[in-house]
């Protein structure tokens, strides 16, 4: 496996983004893709780096062979190195997406039942069997007159927040 796809496979085991692995290599995040994409390599500090940051030696990194993930070692301390802050920092992140894509799903299902109600309450208001039963109470007649779209607008922001939220969803994870 080329060095390019174990950067990457390592990253993505970790649930890093680009900036986030970028950031701990001191490198930009276009640099960490060239190497990802294997148009690029790493200089031999960046590889020293990224072995003391994912637990790999350097052997498991640059040779063909072997595997690219270590169990867990015991050298904690070091700076370089995934901490628990991070990880802590990464799960919230995932938890904030998770219920942005949630709120987002709950609105634009609130807005579809809404505008459902809406529509059955139209559809009821001109049936046959309402305007008789009007006429037996009021003795005429007329239809009531419901405005319409005053209904359907809790409907349309209820769909507009839900759509909203959606979007934000797919545009933040299109980023990562």
């Amino acid at each position: 496996m080329e060095l390019g796809k174990k950067i990457y496979q390592l990253r993505k085991l970790s649930g890093m983004t680009q900036e986030q692995l970028s950031e701990k290599l001191n490198v930009s995040r276009q640099t960490l893709s060239k190497w990802e994409n294997g148009t690029g390599m790493p200089d031999v500090e960046s590889v020293v780096r990224i072995s003391v940051l994912f637990h790999t030696s350097l052997d498991e990194l640059l040779l063909e062979e072997g595997g690219c993930v270590k169990e867990n070692s015991d050298e904690e301390g070091k700076s370089a190195q995934i901490t628990l802050e991070d990880l802590m920092r990464i799960n919230a992140h995932n938890r904030k997406m998770n219920l942005l894509l949630f709120g987002g799903l709950l609105f634009l299902a609130i807005g579809i039942i809404l505008a459902g109600f809406e529509r059955m309450l139209e559809r009821t208001n001109e049936t046959l069997y309402y305007m008789l039963y009007r006429y037996m109470v009021t003795g005429n007649y007329e239809a009531i007159t419901v405005d319409y779209v005053r209904l359907l607008i809790p409907a349309l922001l209820a769909g507009v927040v839900g759509i909203a939220l959606c979007l934000c969803y797919i545009v933040k994870t299109r980023r990562r």
